[in-house]
């Protein structure tokens, strides 16, 4: 009867294992085809991507181009400085539009379309750049034939139409893919339905197979045994003289050996004499009814193994018939103790060598730990300053000085600052970390303090401000620190006005300066600049602002002036001051255009413009003197 039953089960379990494999098959094919579909979709959608990010990026080119191209045209057939601006805005908006394309666009087949227009973008660009020196140069009639050049018009036809051959096939291809994912959406709904009905029939049958007649042949000692088999542990069970009645698979591996082997055997024959002797009174405690729980050492195999071992004995009737031991092998974790302490003392050699500060403080302030630095910053002995309250260790002056932060960190939020202290009479610039620990309930049982020494990168950091901010020919402030000074003056010329003051702004260059650097060289060029700046410094009252913006270009911010007239006064005072010096032993002259406010609301970029045109009026009068225009006013020139 009993066969009976078992034939029945393995066939029903054949069965069962037979249609559940057909249906993973019939699973797994239809898997696959959905995953070459969604790669296909996958494959779609990512063209679909790069083709809208494509194409917004040929219409902003195309804008750019376009605005470019219109405000050259405006600004030069107007000549509106508002045409300007927008007109350089685009072009520096050319090169990172097209590099922006190409990346953006990275199918093979459009590589010659995207090189022409890259060709086409440079071309439009160079013309456009021509234009600006021509103008400037005061070339008008060429910069005016450049634009309206057959050639230039040509380029741009080309691009529009290159661009737009572009845009409609990617439109076109862009459409071709949206109806092909449409079509094939549903393919694979049907696709994934009939997959999910076809895994769910076969499954169903192959379940009531494979439960046909379980239940009858499971059986609880395979269930335990099993169970037993697969604890990372030796689990045996010894009878009341001390012989193995049964052990699991773990004995066996740690005993290199089939556990039935070893059934019947005593702990000497097991684990050898010297180790049984080591367990004697942990065993005849647990044989007394005593649960005892140590730690041993034992050899096997020439392998020194630690285990932590449970005894618990087995009752039957209120006597005690024999014990059940339970070794957990915990050499990796006597091995992982060993490397912790390892770690700690290397850490610990690696922290009091570190040119930083780090101690923990606990909730009542008192010291726990500490690097050797507090030896190196405040001559203590680390050892002997633990379980101090930090006000003995530090002082009460330093621990102040840190009050608030010792308190948020206190209260749980990791801070972060800056604060200078001295120590042992030398100052430093210290930046600190106070990291809150936290208990498994929340509560801050202290805090980690970790304290870097950057003293010398502040000094470093302060060098770097002074040099960033001057002229390192001259001396003289540089074009930066002008700017944040005009800035600064306008500001309060807002307040001056209403007693009357004039702000001025003078622009002030040396006359013909490229021919002293191509006739004396340029270390001469170089002293007639310092020369010149030690003149303008001494020409102005101490109150003004004098900087070096480019090459032999300086400027001078006069504020608080009674009248216009106050600042052609001191431009005089410069123009007869450098043309008496002779820096350098040669003959220099300078221009000065003056630019005069009596209100604080105009900009800067154009008080900055009105200079520099009254800097051209004077060169253009003939140099070596100056011009003057107000904001606004008339014009006066010397």
């Amino acid at each position: 009867m009993r066969s009976s039953a078992e034939s029945l089960h393995r066939s029903s379990l054949g069965r069962g294992v037979a249609l559940l494999i057909v249906a993973l098959l019939a699973m797994a094919v239809i898997v696959a085809l959905l995953a070459w579909r969604a790669r296909a979709t996958l494959d779609d959608l990512r063209r679909a991507d790069r083709i809208n990010t494509a194409l917004p990026a040929m219409t902003l080119l195309m804008e750019d181009l376009l605005n470019a191209e219109t405000g050259q045209r405006g600004y030069l057939l107007t000549q509106r400085a508002s045409y300007l601006q927008p007109y350089r805005d685009a072009i520096r908006n050319l090169d990172r539009r097209v590099d922006d394309l190409f990346a953006r666009d990275e199918d093979p087949a459009h590589a010659p379309k995207l090189a022409r227009i890259r060709e086409l973008v440079q071309l439009k660009m160079s013309e456009m750049n021509q234009t600006i020196r021509l103008h400037d140069s005061g070339r008008h009639e060429e910069s005016l034939e450049l634009v309206l050049g057959d050639q230039g018009l040509h380029h741009m036809d080309e691009l529009r139409d290159v661009l737009g051959e572009m845009t409609s096939s990617l439109r076109a291809e862009r459409g071709m893919i949206s109806e092909r994912l449409s079509r094939e959406a549903g393919h694979t709904e049907l696709l994934m339905l009939a997959g999910l009905a076809m895994l769910a029939l076969f499954t169903v049958m192959a379940t009531s197979q494979v439960l046909l007649r379980s239940r009858d042949l499971l059986r609880t000692q395979k269930r335990l045994r099993g169970i037993a088999d697969n604890v990372p542990a030796m689990i045996s069970h010894y009878d009341g003289k001390g012989h193995l009645r049964f052990a699991n698979a773990e004995v066996g591996r740690v005993f290199h050996t089939h556990p039935d082997s070893l059934v019947g055997k005593t702990l000497e024959q097991m684990r050898g004499a010297d180790s049984a002797e080591q367990m004697r009174p942990f065993v005849e405690r647990v044989l007394k009814g005593e649960a005892v729980a140590f730690d041993a050492e034992q050899v096997i195999d020439g392998e020194t193994l630690h285990f932590h071992q449970s005894l618990v004995p087995e009752l039957v009737g209120g006597r005690v018939e024999g014990f059940y031991a339970c070794s957990m092998d915990i050499s990796g974790r006597k091995r992982a103790e060993s490397v912790i302490a390892a770690s700690e003392r290397q850490m610990k050699a690696i922290t009091d060598n570190l040119p930083v500060f780090i101690c923990y403080i606990d909730a009542q302030r008192k010291l726990r730990y500490v690097n050797e630095t507090l030896r190196n910053w405040f001559g203590l002995d680390p050892q002997a300053a633990l379980g101090l309250h930090i006000d003995d260790v530090f002082g009460v002056a330093s621990t102040s000085q840190r009050s608030a932060q010792l308190m948020l960190a206190l209260g749980g939020e990791r801070v972060e600052f800056e604060i200078t202290s001295t120590m042992l009479g030398k100052q430093r610039h210290l930046r600190s970390i106070y990291a809150p620990d936290l208990g498994p309930d929340g509560r801050v049982l202290g805090i980690f303090t970790l304290s870097i020494d950057i003293t010398v990168m502040k000094q470093a950091e302060a060098q770097l401000a002074r040099l960033a901010s001057s002229d390192a020919l001259t001396g003289l402030p540089n074009r930066r620190e002008f700017d944040q000074a005009l800035e600064g003056a306008l500001s309060r010329q807002r307040r001056h006005m209403r007693e009357g003051r004039v702000l001025a702004l003078l622009f002030l260059d040396i006359d013909r300066f490229k021919a002293i650097n191509d006739t004396h060289g340029h270390g001469v060029g170089d002293t007639v600049l310092r020369d010149f700046a030690t003149v303008l410094r001494r020409a102005v009252r101490g109150s003004d602002h004098v900087a070096r913006i480019a090459g032999d270009e300086f400027v001078a911010v006069l504020e608080g002036l009674n009248r216009p007239e106050e600042a052609e006064q001191i431009a005089a005072k410069i123009v007869e001051a450098v043309r008496a010096a002779q820096p350098a032993g040669v003959a220099v002259t300078a221009s000065i255009g003056i630019a005069s406010v009596a209100d604080g609301d105009v900009p800067a970029a154009e008080l900055i413009a009105l200079a520099d045109r009254a800097l051209y009026q004077a060169k253009h009068q003939g140099r070596d003197g100056w011009a003057a225009l107000g904001w606004p006013g008339a014009d006066q020139r010397r």
